[in-house]
């Protein structure tokens, strides 16, 4: 059996299901963090620039920044093992952030697993049942222009492993 790439397709109910565990989660909700796509190890996302969440200089909040982070980077992880979610736990342990300008207008992230690491992070859970990937994400504004860098620690863990304890 082949291992699946950043580019094999993710089929529709996947897609669907790791869309809908992330919109399901009350804080993505309430500041209007929605996944727009996933892939196998991809996902990209958005967040609207609304009153509520702009900081004291009338820009995107680095808070809803973050959880825009934080939810495509979890959108790109679940992509990658979305045969497992079922009967596993995901749980991010780092999000590194990095702001690099103001955030105007609605913004748009992708996110993207490190492609060299996908397989032996695959092969770990397989194996082990249990396993860390990094996802890299790149969060854009209104103008299209990088207004913040992250790199996503994830680690899954399989519901056997946990009660095995």
């Amino acid at each position: 059996m082949t291992q699946p790439t950043l580019q094999s397709p993710l089929p529709p109910q996947a897609v669907q299901a790791v869309k809908a565990a992330l919109h399901n989660i009350p804080m993505n909700a309430t500041v209007g963090v929605t996944i727009t796509d996933v892939g196998v190890g991809w996902a990209t996302g958005e967040c609207p620039d609304t009153p509520p969440f702009q900081n004291h200089l009338g820009t995107i909040h680095a808070g809803a920044q973050f959880l825009l982070a934080e939810a495509v980077s979890g959108a790109a992880f679940g992509g990658a093992f979305a045969a497992h979610f079922a009967s596993a736990v995901p749980l991010i342990e780092r999000l590194d952030t990095h702001y690099v300008g103001r955030a105007r207008g609605g913004l748009t992230a992708r996110a993207e697993a490190r492609a060299a690491e996908l397989p032996a992070a695959l092969e770990a859970y397989k194996t082990e049942g249990k396993a860390r990937l990094v996802i890299d994400v790149s969060v854009r504004d209104g103008d299209n222009k990088e207004v913040m860098r992250a790199v996503a620690h994830w680690y899954l863990r399989s519901m056997a492993t946990l009660r095995s304890k």
